[in-house]
């Protein structure tokens, strides 16, 4: 075989698998999840302004957003896609005093969060809708969420996938995981 034939069979080769990878890379961000990178520091100090992360839309079929699990969703206040965690489900009750945040009268013990609501932060119990989840930042001050009533409740039909992989930066790249720390606390508020 000349050298030439085998140059052929090289490139011919390498062709065949980019057009794989780029399909199953379609295939990918069509139907089962998609590549998103964070803009602005509203879920700090979970994720940053920067970071790349990976959602998956299938799960959504047979699994239900949980507290403390963080989703992307659309809305029409925003554009682009929000990414935000969970912190009431359809049926509950929620509300904010003096920066204190309480689901169903318990008070929420959030680790997770970029220090505590201003004291200024409050919202009258509300009850969230059917098929409706309520979303916060992490950074609770400096977050567009389900507090602005131009958001909302979210509806289950926009929520575009749970935030499941950090890509970048590399010294964080691995699973996002929810970090789900209110439920079992049952100090009334």
């Amino acid at each position: 075989m000349s050298g030439l034939a085998v140059k052929k069979t090289f490139l011919r080769e390498w062709l065949e698998w980019l057009a794989l990878a780029s399909v199953v890379a379609s295939v990918f961000i069509l139907f089962i999840g998609r590549i998103i990178v964070i803009s602005g520091d509203s879920m700090r100090p979970t994720l940053a302004d920067g970071d790349i992360v990976v959602t998956e839309k299938l799960s959504g079929i047979w699994h239900q957003p949980e507290p403390g699990e963080i989703y992307g969703f659309t809305c029409a206040a925003a554009e682009g896609i929000l990414i935000k965690r969970v912190v009431a489900l359809p049926g509950d009750q929620i509300a904010i005093v003096s920066g204190t945040l309480s689901v169903n009268g318990l008070v929420q013990q959030e680790s997770y969060i970029n220090g505590i609501m201003g004291p200024w932060t409050n919202l009258e119990p509300l009850l969230v809708p059917t098929d409706r989840y309520f979303l916060m930042g992490d950074n609770r001050d400096h977050s567009l969420d389900s507090r602005d009533p131009a958001i909302g409740s979210v509806p289950r039909v926009q929520m575009q996938g749970r935030v499941v992989w950090r890509l970048w930066p590399l010294s964080e790249f691995g699973p996002v995981t929810a970090r789900q720390e209110g439920r079992e606390h049952s100090e009334g508020l």
